[in-house]
């Protein structure tokens, strides 16, 4: 049979109700929801009607009418998307979307429709709150943000997204594809105004299934029109719910298994699910860390995270990885991009995609334990080490013990040198109030970073990976990153000795600087005018060395913006020739 951990495409196996309820129904109710007067027509009628009840106690719906079903996840939100905006609303979302998300908002975008914001996620897939609030416009009336990424697990904190949605008149659309089921929702409590999900995964029913909550007060209109075995004569979609969303026959096999298994997720309960799978999830990781070889991507934090893990393996293609564990092993995970490819842009894996690896409430330790001394043997062919455990000596010396480039691109500001990143083997994440201790740099607690300058390179250290800018080369960024692992290994075998700080040493720094600048583009070369004029004040310099386009709207707004700054609260925090800008 194999170990199946692939449950975020789709969960398997199914609860044995699951399987009962769909074959019971294909036998014994040759009839459809609303199609005839006959008694098994209304028998199915209402097992449909009991999965939607089923589904609105799951989620504290009040109304159950307001629980559409449709055959996906995929179609409930482009339902809620397509459906809700119209020509001149602006749509902000991140970028850790599904190409279920990206894709309808950036078709829209192209039809010039709706403008778009994507708020760009760090290394972990986390979202900043604060970026969400300056992305908001006037004419914002819709968030779309994922409950939890398919790819890095990360949970968004929906509460806070709903607040600010709603501070400012517009709405949240939330993909719960990976979460429903398996982590609590209350969509009154949370906020949430349109919820979309699958009913294949965390739900544990049949493939075919999808489900869209649609608060009350909100209105859409409907994707497809026709027959709804309701209000016949009328020559349009009928406005009650949830007809008017519900047209054709409906997937009564698919509906009967879905209330079936939802019934059982209600037994059990979501907070126990929950409970199975970050121990399993902390398993995991815990395991899959000390493993040579392997980068992990996302919170490493089964609390911060549902059970889906991305890793890849130094030096062995993912695809590769996938094909071995299948049919060496016969163990089932998926490779690539998952249909996420911002996602994978954000974490450095556009490349080549990363292993993803995600556990359900039927897998066990053994499975897991399985899947990690498969993972280790592939690591050990590859040429990693055997991982034995070092001495306590030899692992404080090698606190980091290598790292893969995973991304090398022109830099943002002077494309002739390249911005690099490199992923470490190892969590650096607590030796940054030591770094804060004795280098001179950046500590940015929230954001988990420290950036510094290191023999003239800019650096920016985030728990599991180095960035680089202004790169000569790829070859020189190797070197520069050989060096840092030794300075980082000095300092963690140096720990005793250190008294670890988290008071800022430089109040601002470069990176934040260009955080606050309009993102616009030089005319004439194309560059990011707001990288230069940063770059100019790092240099304690108000000239600014880029073209003579001065004339420029956009360029003239960027100047005085950068000049009320730097006259504001600039004036003395930065010290000249500080090169930290990436």
């Amino acid at each position: 049979m194999g170990v199946y951990l692939n449950n975020a495409a789709t969960s398997w196996p199914k609860p044995d109700c699951v399987y009962e309820a769909v074959e019971r129904f294909l036998r014994h109710y040759a009839a459809s929801q609303g199609r005839g007067v006959y008694r098994k027509s209304r028998e199915a009628t209402t097992i449909i009607e009991n999965c939607r009840q089923a589904v609105a106690r799951l989620f504290k719906i009040r109304d159950p009418s307001r629980v559409i079903f449709t055959k996906n996840c995929s179609e409930a939100l482009n339902l809620a998307i397509k459906g809700y905006l119209r020509v001149g609303d602006h749509v902000i979302t991140s970028s850790m979307e599904h190409n279920s998300v990206w894709r309808p908002l950036k078709t829209l975008e192209k039809r010039g429709i709706i403008s778009l914001t994507e708020v760009r996620c760090n290394l972990r897939g986390e979202i900043s709150l604060d970026d969400v609030r300056k992305a908001i416009r006037p004419e914002t009336r819709l968030l779309v943000f994922t409950h939890a990424s398919n790819v890095t697990g990360t949970i968004f904190p929906l509460a806070e997204l709903a607040e600010i949605a709603h501070s400012h008149n517009a709405l949240l659309l939330v993909d719960a594809a990976q979460s429903a089921g398996v982590v609590p929702i209350d969509v009154e409590s949370l906020g949430i105004d349109l919820l979309a999900c699958s009913g294949h995964k965390g739900l544990l029913g049949p493939q075919g299934t999808g489900i869209l909550y649609i608060a009350p007060g909100i209105d859409l209109e409907p994707l497809i029109e026709g027959g709804t075995g309701s209000n016949s004569l009328f020559p349009f979609q009928p406005e009650v719910l949830p007809d008017r969303f519900e047209t054709g026959t409906p997937n009564g096999p698919g509906l009967a298994g879905l209330g079936a298994a939802v019934e059982f997720v209600l037994k059990i309960g979501v907070e126990a699910i929950r409970k199975k799978e970050v121990q399993l999830t902390a398993f995991l990781l815990d395991h899959l860390s000390k493993i040579p070889g392997v980068i992990i991507y996302g919170p490493c934090n089964p609390e911060a995270q549902v059970a889906v893990i991305s890793f890849n393996i130094q030096d062995v293609n993912p695809e590769e990885v996938g094909t071995v564990l299948d049919e060496v092993y016969e163990i089932m995970v998926r490779t690539g991009l998952h249909c996420a490819p911002r996602a994978h842009q954000t974490i450095g894996t556009l490349d080549r995609g990363t292993v993803r690896v995600s556990p359900g409430y039927f897998n066990t330790e053994e499975d897991l334990q399985y899947f990690l001394d498969a993972v280790r043997e592939i690591s050990r062919k590859a040429g990693h080490p055997s991982g034995r455990r070092k001495s306590a000596t030899a692992e404080a010396k090698q606190f980091v013990k290598g790292y893969q480039i995973l991304q090398a691109a022109p830099c943002f500001a002077d494309a002739r040198k390249v911005r690099v990143i490199a992923s470490l083997t190892d969590d650096i994440g607590e030796l940054f109030p030591y770094l804060n201790a004795v280098l001179k740099g950046n500590y940015q607690q929230t954001e988990k970073s420290f950036t510094f300058s290191y023999e003239g390179s800019p650096v920016v250290l985030q728990p599991r990976q180095v960035i680089l800018g202004k790169m000569e080369s790829v070859e020189k960024a190797k070197e520069v990153v050989e060096q840092v692992i030794k300075l980082l290994n000095k300092v963690a075998d140096s720990r005793d000795k250190i008294k670890p700080t988290t008071e800022p040493q430089v109040q601002l720094s470069p990176y934040l600087l260009y955080k606050y600048l309009p993102k616009t583009n030089c005319k004439k070369c194309g560059e990011p005018t707001c990288l230069a004029f940063a770059t100019a004040i790092i240099k304690g310099s108000r000239e600014v060395e880029h073209c003579p386009e001065l004339g420029d709207p956009s360029f003239a707004k960027e100047k005085e913006t950068i000049e009320r700054l730097l006259s504001e609260h600039l004036e003395g925090l930065l010290p000249a020739g500080e090169e930290l800008l990436l």
